[in-house]
């Protein structure tokens, strides 16, 4: 069967940007961007499949989409985890990252508007990889912008209302169960074959009945072994013969309501302990391993695993040094020196206190923190956030704070004309109203939450 009109349409446009992208990979000869790369082919491989299923099936139900973009996803969170911000190439491999969201452009109505709110998303780290003034990194990056960029007017040409689906193809879960997506290069073997529509049918019991449990498990559940025959009759039999006669009875004295109150209970050490620590599981924030803190490659203070401190500090930090914060809960951080950059990741109430930095500070998927400037910060990146507050000094008021993602956000300033100490607290925007002004072009102001 001959592809479609769009896949051969893809074909043309990927064969005319991916090869500056492996090129660039190439003459880098650098692990991580090599990786990084093949990541990024993998997902347009995956959008090449998606496009041609287009043209072959039903267009899938909103619910049906998890089932179907689960390689999608699989691919998204390999990359995320390969994002080692001690690493020096960390925001190439975040640029990659976000860029492997082009390939939802299938989900979306408006194709041309998804893929460029993807590029905003990624050139927040394509700049800093151009920061770096490596040719062959910027190169790369640029190649890798290029594509994402020329794909939003891609899109305007063969999808710009979404793509079309074949009302008369084959429903898209029987379709994609048949075809399954996949990143290895071909159609991989389907986990059972789909008989027709619909939500399907249970296995039918075999003949003969159901088995009956073994006699060893029967012994441990407490009912007779099974004296011959078999199946539900004769579980159904034993649990006629269960008994309440050997139950524990509960006296007056023991019930809850006739306990003596002396005052309110206090909850066992170990057993808060335990239910602190399941709570930071359930968070996903917090300690992951052994607390650290050193320096790496005579350039990065690694401060990792912290809990429950107060007074971590960096007495020896350099005005080249990074200082990395990452995966710490309720800690407070003091930097009394000036250093190039400071980065928080994953952390859950966590304090910062920093003098001068010469670069940015960045946090990344952390909640309920706070970053304090007693001398002069240039800028501020938030991304993937929650609740984060900013207190910044006379000397830091011109700082460029950009935000993606992220809400519940604050930044505190010297209130003009006001006594020492005095601050006013205003809400960062995370709301915005887009208008189209234009036959291609659209206007965004912030939502009128945030006037006066």
């Amino acid at each position: 069967m001959a592809d479609a009109a769009i896949v051969m349409a893809f074909d043309t446009f990927i064969q005319s940007k991916l090869p500056d992208i492996e090129a660039s990979a190439k003459a880098l000869s650098i692990p991580d961007i090599t990786e990084a790369t093949d990541t990024f082919k993998a997902a347009l491989a995956l959008l090449r499949q998606l496009l041609t299923a287009s043209a072959q099936c039903q267009k899938p139900k909103d619910a049906d989409w998890s089932k179907i973009l689960g390689p999608v996803m699989q691919l998204g969170e390999k990359a995320q985890k390969a994002c080692d911000n001690r690493s020096e190439y960390f925001q190439n491999r975040k640029a990659t990252s976000e860029a492997l969201n082009v390939v939802t452009l299938i989900t979306t109505p408006s194709p041309p508007s998804h893929v460029q709110n993807v590029l905003e998303t990624m050139d927040f780290h394509a700049i800093k990889v151009m920061q770096k003034k490596n040719p062959d990194e910027t190169a790369w990056v640029k190649a890798l912008k290029t594509l994402v960029t020329d794909m939003k007017e891609w899109c305007n040409e063969n999808c710009k209302l979404g793509v079309s689906w074949n009302p008369q193809g084959k429903d898209a879960l029987v379709y994609f169960a048949e075809t399954p997506l996949t990143t290895e290069g071909g159609p991989a073997p389907a986990a059972a074959p789909a008989k027709g529509k619909g939500k399907g049918k249970a296995p039918a019991i075999p003949k003969g009945g159901l088995q009956a449990p073994p006699p060893e498990l029967k012994a441990k559940l407490g009912a007779p072994a099974p004296t011959g025959g078999g199946g539900m009759q004769e579980i159904f039999a034993a649990i006629g013969q269960f008994s309440t006669s050997n139950l524990k009875k509960v006296s007056d004295d023991m019930k809850t309501k006739n306990q003596k109150k002396d005052g309110p209970s206090i909850v066992p050490a170990v057993q808060a302990k335990r239910e602190s620590v399941s709570a930071g599981r359930r968070a996903g924030k917090g300690p992951k391993g052994p607390p650290i803190k050193e320096l790496q490659k005579d350039t990065n203070w690694v401060l990792e695993n912290w809990e429950g401190v107060h007074d971590l500090t960096v007495e020896d930090a350099q005005m080249q040094h990074l200082v990395c914060l990452m995966n710490c809960k309720n800690i407070t951080l003091r930097l009394s020196g000036k250093v190039k950059s400071i980065n928080v990741d994953g952390c859950l109430r966590a304090n910062i206190i920093c003098a001068d930095v010469i670069s940015a500070v960045e946090l990344v998927n952390c909640e309920r923190c706070a970053v304090q400037t007693t001398g002069k910060v240039n800028a501020f990146a938030i991304d993937k956030c929650d609740g984060v507050n900013l207190w910044l000094s006379k000397e830091s008021l011109e700082a460029e704070i950009t935000t993606s993602k992220s809400s519940e956000m604050n930044v505190t300033i010297p209130e003009e004309g006001g006594e020492e100490g005095d601050t006013v607290e205003i809400p960062i925007p995370e709301q915005f109203v887009t208008k189209v002004v234009g036959p291609k072009k659209l206007r965004t102001e912030v939502s009128s939450l945030y006037s006066g």
